[in-house]
Protein backbone atom coordinates (compact mmCIF):
# COMPACT_ATOMS: atom_id res chain seq x y z
CA UNK A 1 0.00 0.00 0.00
CA UNK A 2 3.22 2.27 0.95
CA UNK A 3 5.73 3.48 -1.19
CA UNK A 4 5.37 1.12 -4.49
CA UNK A 5 4.13 -1.84 -2.07
CA UNK A 6 7.27 -1.95 -0.52
CA UNK A 7 6.22 -5.63 1.52
CA UNK A 8 8.15 -8.24 2.70
CA UNK A 9 6.32 -11.67 4.49
CA UNK A 10 8.61 -13.46 6.66
CA UNK A 11 7.09 -17.00 7.04
CA UNK A 12 7.65 -18.36 10.45
CA UNK A 13 4.93 -21.01 11.15
CA UNK A 14 2.66 -23.30 9.63
CA UNK A 15 -0.46 -23.72 12.18
CA UNK A 16 -3.57 -26.66 12.21
CA UNK A 17 -6.43 -25.84 14.62
CA UNK A 18 -8.50 -28.91 14.86
CA UNK A 19 -12.31 -28.95 14.59
CA UNK A 20 -13.59 -27.65 17.76
CA UNK A 21 -10.74 -25.62 18.76
CA UNK A 22 -8.85 -22.25 18.78
CA UNK A 23 -5.01 -21.15 18.62
CA UNK A 24 -4.01 -18.28 20.99
CA UNK A 25 -0.89 -16.14 19.52
CA UNK A 26 1.23 -13.98 21.91
CA UNK A 27 1.69 -10.35 21.24
CA UNK A 28 3.92 -9.89 18.91
CA UNK A 29 6.15 -6.58 17.60
CA UNK A 30 5.61 -6.88 14.13
CA UNK A 31 2.12 -7.32 11.78
CA UNK A 32 1.15 -10.54 11.31
CA UNK A 33 -0.18 -12.27 8.25
CA UNK A 34 -2.56 -15.65 7.58
CA UNK A 35 -3.16 -16.92 5.15
CA UNK A 36 -5.92 -19.44 5.18
CA UNK A 37 -5.52 -22.69 3.29
CA UNK A 38 -8.01 -24.71 4.74
CA UNK A 39 -10.60 -24.27 6.58
CA UNK A 40 -13.00 -21.61 8.25
CA UNK A 41 -13.96 -19.88 11.36
CA UNK A 42 -12.95 -16.25 13.24
CA UNK A 43 -10.42 -14.27 14.09
CA UNK A 44 -10.27 -11.78 17.10
CA UNK A 45 -7.47 -8.91 18.38
CA UNK A 46 -7.35 -7.52 21.44
CA UNK A 47 -10.89 -6.47 22.34
CA UNK A 48 -12.24 -6.09 18.98
CA UNK A 49 -15.71 -8.53 17.91
CA UNK A 50 -14.32 -11.63 16.20
CA UNK A 51 -14.25 -11.61 12.71
CA UNK A 52 -15.36 -14.45 10.42
CA UNK A 53 -13.23 -15.58 7.62
CA UNK A 54 -13.58 -18.27 4.74
CA UNK A 55 -11.01 -20.65 3.01
CA UNK A 56 -8.84 -18.41 1.00
CA UNK A 57 -8.68 -15.72 2.53
CA UNK A 58 -5.69 -13.48 4.25
CA UNK A 59 -5.90 -12.28 8.11
CA UNK A 60 -4.09 -9.54 8.90
CA UNK A 61 -3.15 -8.41 12.32
CA UNK A 62 -2.10 -5.39 13.96
CA UNK A 63 1.33 -5.26 15.93
CA UNK A 64 1.40 -5.37 19.53
CA UNK A 65 -2.45 -6.62 19.66
CA UNK A 66 -3.01 -10.57 20.89
CA UNK A 67 -4.70 -12.75 18.72
CA UNK A 68 -6.47 -16.05 18.46
CA UNK A 69 -7.80 -17.71 15.26
CA UNK A 70 -10.54 -20.53 15.46
CA UNK A 71 -13.76 -21.80 16.48
CA UNK A 72 -15.75 -18.56 18.42
CA UNK A 73 -18.11 -21.03 20.27
CA UNK A 74 -16.82 -20.47 24.23
CA UNK A 75 -17.14 -24.24 24.50
CA UNK A 76 -14.45 -24.60 21.82
CA UNK A 77 -10.92 -25.19 23.36
CA UNK A 78 -7.81 -23.05 23.34
CA UNK A 79 -4.14 -23.85 22.74
CA UNK A 80 -1.26 -21.58 22.95
CA UNK A 81 0.74 -21.52 19.61
CA UNK A 82 3.86 -22.56 21.41
CA UNK A 83 2.56 -25.31 23.26
CA UNK A 84 2.87 -27.54 20.88
CA UNK A 85 5.14 -27.08 17.77
CA UNK A 86 8.01 -28.93 15.76
CA UNK A 87 10.61 -27.58 13.09
CA UNK A 88 9.80 -28.47 9.93
CA UNK A 89 10.79 -28.14 6.28
CA UNK A 90 13.93 -25.26 5.91
CA UNK A 91 12.66 -22.59 8.51
CA UNK A 92 9.13 -23.30 9.27
CA UNK A 93 7.97 -23.59 12.58
CA UNK A 94 4.62 -25.72 13.21
CA UNK A 95 2.14 -24.68 15.74
CA UNK A 96 -0.49 -27.52 16.61
CA UNK A 97 -4.13 -27.09 18.47
CA UNK A 98 -6.24 -30.45 19.20
CA UNK A 99 -5.17 -33.62 18.15
CA UNK A 100 -3.09 -32.43 14.90
CA UNK A 101 -6.04 -32.01 12.33
CA UNK A 102 -5.63 -29.59 10.31
CA UNK A 103 -9.87 -28.53 9.84
CA UNK A 104 -8.20 -25.38 9.57
CA UNK A 105 -5.23 -24.90 7.93
CA UNK A 106 -2.76 -21.30 7.92
CA UNK A 107 0.44 -20.24 6.72
CA UNK A 108 1.68 -17.10 9.03
CA UNK A 109 4.34 -14.42 8.41
CA UNK A 110 5.58 -11.36 10.15
CA UNK A 111 5.07 -8.17 8.22
CA UNK A 112 8.16 -5.74 9.14
CA UNK A 113 9.43 -2.64 8.07
CA UNK A 114 12.50 -3.18 6.64
CA UNK A 115 13.89 0.05 8.91
CA UNK A 116 11.74 0.61 12.41
CA UNK A 117 12.06 4.28 12.43
CA UNK A 118 10.11 4.55 9.00
CA UNK A 119 6.61 4.34 7.54
CA UNK A 120 6.26 0.73 7.38
CA UNK A 121 3.31 -0.69 4.79
CA UNK A 122 0.59 -1.76 7.70
CA UNK A 123 1.56 0.74 9.94
CA UNK A 124 -1.59 2.65 9.94
CA UNK A 125 -3.29 -0.41 11.08
CA UNK A 126 -5.85 -0.74 14.24
CA UNK A 127 -7.62 -3.88 13.56
CA UNK A 128 -8.13 -6.82 12.36
CA UNK A 129 -8.96 -7.78 8.55
CA UNK A 130 -10.21 -10.57 7.16
CA UNK A 131 -9.91 -10.43 3.06
CA UNK A 132 -10.98 -12.48 0.09
CA UNK A 133 -8.23 -13.29 -1.68
CA UNK A 134 -10.44 -14.40 -4.93
CA UNK A 135 -12.43 -11.68 -4.59
CA UNK A 136 -9.49 -9.41 -5.31
CA UNK A 137 -8.20 -11.03 -7.89
CA UNK A 138 -5.81 -13.33 -6.52
CA UNK A 139 -5.72 -16.18 -8.63
CA UNK A 140 -6.32 -19.63 -6.70
CA UNK A 141 -3.09 -21.51 -8.45
CA UNK A 142 -1.30 -19.05 -5.56
CA UNK A 143 -3.04 -20.96 -2.73
CA UNK A 144 -2.81 -23.96 -3.98
CA UNK A 145 1.35 -23.31 -4.71
CA UNK A 146 1.16 -22.85 -0.86
CA UNK A 147 -0.87 -25.37 0.28
CA UNK A 148 1.33 -27.97 -1.59
CA UNK A 149 4.54 -26.20 0.01
CA UNK A 150 3.61 -26.63 3.13
CA UNK A 151 2.04 -30.48 2.93
CA UNK A 152 5.35 -31.24 1.47
CA UNK A 153 7.59 -28.90 3.58
CA UNK A 154 11.24 -29.25 2.85
CA UNK A 155 14.19 -27.73 1.25
CA UNK A 156 13.74 -24.21 -0.42
CA UNK A 157 9.72 -24.08 1.34
CA UNK A 158 10.14 -20.93 3.72
CA UNK A 159 11.65 -19.16 0.51
CA UNK A 160 8.73 -20.05 -1.66
CA UNK A 161 6.39 -19.26 0.79
CA UNK A 162 7.36 -15.54 1.45
CA UNK A 163 7.45 -15.50 -2.28
CA UNK A 164 4.10 -16.67 -2.77
CA UNK A 165 2.95 -13.98 -0.67
CA UNK A 166 4.31 -11.21 -1.45
CA UNK A 167 2.76 -11.61 -4.66
CA UNK A 168 -0.65 -12.20 -3.37
CA UNK A 169 -0.40 -9.35 -0.48
CA UNK A 170 0.89 -6.80 -3.42
CA UNK A 171 -2.22 -7.90 -5.78
CA UNK A 172 -4.57 -7.42 -3.11
CA UNK A 173 -3.41 -4.29 -1.98
CA UNK A 174 -2.99 -2.63 -5.30
CA UNK A 175 -6.60 -3.97 -5.94
CA UNK A 176 -7.59 -2.02 -3.28
CA UNK A 177 -5.31 1.10 -3.09
CA UNK A 178 -6.86 1.64 -6.92
CA UNK A 179 -10.43 0.83 -5.80
CA UNK A 180 -9.60 3.61 -2.87
CA UNK A 181 -12.81 2.79 -1.52
CA UNK A 182 -12.46 2.43 2.13
CA UNK A 183 -12.90 -0.83 2.76
CA UNK A 184 -10.91 -4.14 4.18
CA UNK A 185 -7.56 -2.93 4.64
CA UNK A 186 -8.05 0.34 4.12
CA UNK A 187 -10.10 1.06 6.87
CA UNK A 188 -7.11 1.51 8.40
CA UNK A 189 -7.08 4.78 6.93
CA UNK A 190 -10.42 5.73 9.28
CA UNK A 191 -11.09 8.86 7.70
CA UNK A 192 -12.13 8.57 4.27
CA UNK A 193 -11.52 12.65 3.82
CA UNK A 194 -7.91 11.70 5.24
CA UNK A 195 -7.63 9.23 2.75
CA UNK A 196 -6.66 11.50 -0.10
CA UNK A 197 -4.50 13.12 1.50
CA UNK A 198 -2.57 10.06 2.23
CA UNK A 199 -2.85 8.66 -1.22
CA UNK A 200 -1.11 11.90 -3.18
CA UNK A 201 1.58 11.52 -0.29
CA UNK A 202 2.47 8.09 -1.04
CA UNK A 203 1.70 8.52 -4.85
CA UNK A 204 3.65 11.07 -5.45
CA UNK A 205 6.36 11.55 -2.33
CA UNK A 206 8.54 14.41 -3.67
CA UNK A 207 5.61 16.77 -4.89
CA UNK A 208 5.58 20.26 -2.88
CA UNK A 209 3.25 19.36 -0.01
CA UNK A 210 2.17 21.28 2.67
CA UNK A 211 -0.74 21.04 5.93
CA UNK A 212 -2.56 23.95 3.15
CA UNK A 213 -2.48 21.35 0.05
CA UNK A 214 -3.43 18.51 1.85
CA UNK A 215 -6.04 19.91 3.86
CA UNK A 216 -7.83 21.12 0.56
CA UNK A 217 -7.39 17.96 -0.74
CA UNK A 218 -9.21 16.44 2.15
CA UNK A 219 -12.28 19.41 1.72
CA UNK A 220 -11.02 20.35 5.33
CA UNK A 221 -9.78 23.71 6.94
CA UNK A 222 -6.14 23.83 7.77
CA UNK A 223 -6.67 23.11 11.62
CA UNK A 224 -9.91 21.05 11.32
CA UNK A 225 -7.23 19.05 9.06
CA UNK A 226 -3.71 18.95 11.18
CA UNK A 227 -6.22 18.09 14.18
CA UNK A 228 -7.70 15.19 12.79
CA UNK A 229 -4.28 13.72 10.82
CA UNK A 230 -2.56 13.93 14.45
CA UNK A 231 -5.10 12.00 16.52
CA UNK A 232 -5.57 9.28 13.51
CA UNK A 233 -2.04 8.88 12.74
CA UNK A 234 -0.12 9.41 15.89
CA UNK A 235 2.23 12.41 14.04
CA UNK A 236 1.39 15.88 12.07
CA UNK A 237 0.75 15.57 8.47
CA UNK A 238 4.37 16.98 7.78
CA UNK A 239 6.00 14.62 9.50
CA UNK A 240 3.79 11.93 7.78
CA UNK A 241 5.25 13.38 4.58
CA UNK A 242 9.01 12.99 5.83
CA UNK A 243 8.79 9.52 6.82
CA UNK A 244 7.38 8.41 3.44
CA UNK A 245 9.81 10.55 1.78
CA UNK A 246 12.41 8.73 3.75
CA UNK A 247 11.20 5.16 3.01
CA UNK A 248 11.74 5.41 -0.68
CA UNK A 249 15.17 7.25 -0.06
CA UNK A 250 15.97 4.57 1.91
CA UNK A 251 14.33 1.77 -0.67
CA UNK A 252 16.80 3.35 -3.24
CA UNK A 253 19.96 3.68 -1.66
CA UNK A 254 19.65 0.06 -0.88
CA UNK A 255 18.65 -1.37 -4.53
CA UNK A 256 20.42 1.03 -7.34
CA UNK A 257 23.86 3.21 -7.47
CA UNK A 258 21.69 7.06 -8.15
CA UNK A 259 23.93 9.79 -6.59
CA UNK A 260 22.49 10.67 -3.30
CA UNK A 261 21.61 13.90 -5.04
CA UNK A 262 19.19 12.74 -7.15
CA UNK A 263 17.80 10.62 -4.82
CA UNK A 264 17.55 13.87 -2.34
CA UNK A 265 15.67 15.67 -5.29
CA UNK A 266 13.35 12.57 -6.41
CA UNK A 267 12.22 12.58 -3.08
CA UNK A 268 11.28 16.18 -3.10
CA UNK A 269 14.73 17.60 -0.95
CA UNK A 270 16.62 20.85 -2.33
CA UNK A 271 19.62 19.50 -1.69
CA UNK A 272 22.16 16.82 -0.55
CA UNK A 273 22.69 18.18 2.44
CA UNK A 274 18.92 19.01 3.68
CA UNK A 275 18.35 15.84 2.80
CA UNK A 276 21.21 13.70 4.60
CA UNK A 277 20.19 15.73 7.87
CA UNK A 278 16.76 14.53 7.57
CA UNK A 279 17.93 10.61 6.73
CA UNK A 280 20.87 10.75 9.53
CA UNK A 281 18.00 12.11 12.53
CA UNK A 282 15.52 9.24 11.10
CA UNK A 283 18.08 6.22 10.27
CA UNK A 284 20.92 7.14 12.81
CA UNK A 285 23.58 7.06 10.39
CA UNK A 286 24.01 9.21 6.80
CA UNK A 287 22.61 7.86 3.56
CA UNK A 288 26.41 6.94 2.59
CA UNK A 289 26.58 4.79 5.31
CA UNK A 290 22.72 3.56 5.09
CA UNK A 291 24.09 2.34 1.23
CA UNK A 292 26.77 0.33 2.89
CA UNK A 293 25.37 -0.83 5.68
CA UNK A 294 24.70 -4.64 5.92
CA UNK A 295 20.80 -5.98 5.58
CA UNK A 296 18.86 -7.00 8.75
CA UNK A 297 18.62 -10.62 9.98
CA UNK A 298 15.62 -12.52 8.62
CA UNK A 299 13.12 -11.66 11.33
CA UNK A 300 12.84 -15.08 13.96
CA UNK A 301 10.32 -15.68 16.49
CA UNK A 302 12.69 -14.24 19.35
CA UNK A 303 12.33 -10.89 17.04
CA UNK A 304 8.79 -11.12 17.11
CA UNK A 305 7.55 -11.96 20.45
CA UNK A 306 7.15 -9.16 23.19
CA UNK A 307 6.16 -10.24 26.99
CA UNK A 308 4.34 -7.59 27.99
CA UNK A 309 2.17 -5.57 25.86
CA UNK A 310 3.54 -1.48 26.34
CA UNK A 311 1.16 0.38 27.49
Amino acid sequence: MLTALDVAPHAFSVCRIQSGWRMSFPVFKAVTVHFVLRGSGHIQAGETAPVPFAPSSVLVVPALQPHWVGDADRSAATGAAADKCELIGDGLVEFTAGDGADDTLLLCAAVSAPDQAALGLFDLMRWPVADDLAASGVPAAIVDAMRHEVTNAGLGTQAMCQALMKQALIMLLRRHWSQADGSTVLDALHHPRLARAIAAIIEHPGADHSVNSLAGLAGMSRASFSDHFSRTFGQGPIDFVQKARLRVAARLLRVTDLPIKAIAQSVGYAGSRPFSRAFEATYAMLPSAYRLAPLPPPVGLDDLQVTDRPD
